[in-house]
């Protein structure tokens, strides 16, 4: 006898955005839940991670993220959580990220592992991997001099340039040793010191735990991306984690695989094509969510925009992070940060942080062709704006001509 395929659940798009908004924090006004302990390791449970950049035209990325969701608070409990009490751990998760430290046994499945095969085949490999001579060196200095920056392994002023210098090449070629350490887990970041890496031997930082196992690690990709997107397609969710990064066969494994354990269940979605994923515990709270409300600005690392198509599909907004593309050929600015309105994304924010003239600039305001500002809306982005720039410490705002 042939079983019956049961028909997946059908959602609306608008139920799937309210869900995901809901795991990303952004359910509720800013600011209408304190930062504290709990509530920072939550964030980072249900997102997955915070993604850190060296970008700082406004504010670091992580501190931006958490702005978005709690206002203005104290940045220093942020890194006294992560790099004192251990809460968290920095490693691979979306690009370089701040990692609840329940998540631990998957970053050390990765460091195991390390290079991914993805990365070990490709031609720039070659030229950034380092001599295991170098690894040593930079093992014994940690050993016996205790944690040490990056800046202490950089070629000093009079060795730049001098190709041919064994030394230079050595300082060179020792500070990319670092980072390599930190992926396959020899050593950790233990501090930051005006954003620059401390590191030190992995030992002195990591805390004793087990290593998941390599289908543990497969599934995290799938597991981490639903707890951060409730509903989605597959392809909503290749690069929502780029920790573990699987080829396409390894995602219709993990998918089959966790359909058939029933940690995940099949729906239907109006609007999208193709099968969509969801954690069965978030569909027994779907149709009890409240509808998004306040007004956020949301920084172009933010979780919410680490799979773009998925924006796209779902917000109806398409976004480009134009750093990289030549000013002239820019559309909105710099560093544009998405304005998230009533759970949709209705315009685009060009800010620059003038920290020696403790000056806020705002280059260019843009909105979606189908949003028409409201009085009550532009008070409320006053609001955002002004709440923004206190938590930056501003004196002054202005309104750029250009």
């Amino acid at each position: 006898m042939t079983p019956i395929r049961r028909t997946p659940p059908r959602f609306s798009r608008d139920a799937v955005v309210r869900l995901w908004l809901h795991r990303q924090g952004l359910v509720q006004s800013r600011g209408s839940t304190p930062l504290d302990r709990r509530t920072f390791v939550d964030h980072l449970e249900r997102t997955g991670a915070l993604q850190l950049d060296s970008v700082n035209v406004v504010d670091r990325a992580h501190y931006l993220t958490l702005w978005s969701r709690f206002g203005s608070y104290d940045r220093t409990r942020v890194d006294r959580w992560v790099y004192g009490e251990r809460l968290a751990y920095e490693y691979w998760g979306h690009e370089a990220s701040i990692l609840p430290i329940s998540h631990l046994p998957l970053g050390r499945r990765r460091m195991r592992r390390f290079p991914p095969p993805s990365w070990s085949s490709r031609k720039w490999w070659d030229r950034y991997a380092t001599s295991t001579a170098s690894k040593r060196r930079v093992l014994r200095r940690l050993r016996a001099g205790g944690p040490l920056e990056s800046a202490d392994f950089a070629p000093r002023p009079e060795e730049l340039g001098e190709e041919t210098d064994s030394l230079g090449w050595r300082r060179r070629e020792d500070k990319r040793s670092l980072k390599l350490l930190w992926h396959d887990g020899r050593l950790a970041v233990s501090d930051r010191r005006h954003f620059r890496c401390i590191y030190d031997l992995a030992e002195r930082v990591y805390p004793e735990g087990p290593v998941a196992s390599p289908t543990e690690y497969q599934d995290s990709w799938l597991l981490i991306g639903l707890s951060g997107c409730g509903i989605a397609p597959e392809r909503h969710l290749v690069n929502y984690f780029t920790a573990p990064e699987l080829n396409a066969a390894e995602r219709r494994r993990a998918i089959a695989r966790n359909l058939r354990n029933k940690r995940i269940a099949e729906v239907e979605v109006e609007g999208l094509t193709g099968p969509c994923y969801a954690l069965p515990a978030h569909l027994d709270m779907i149709g009890d969510l409240s509808e998004p409300t306040g007004t956020a600005l949301i920084c172009p690392f933010d979780s919410l925009l680490w799979q773009r198509k998925r924006a796209a599909e779902l917000l109806d907004f398409r976004y480009t992070l134009e750093i990289y593309v030549p000013r002239a050929k820019r559309k909105y600015g710099y560093y544009v940060l998405p304005i998230l309105h009533d759970g949709r994304l209705v315009g685009r924010l060009d800010p620059k942080l003038h920290r020696d003239r403790r000056l806020l600039e705002i280059r260019a305001l843009h909105f979606e062709p189908d949003f028409a500002p409201t009085g009550n809306f532009r008070a409320r982005l006053d609001e955002t704006i002004a709440d923004l720039a206190d938590f930056l410490g501003v004196a002054d705002m202005e309104m750029s001509s250009r």
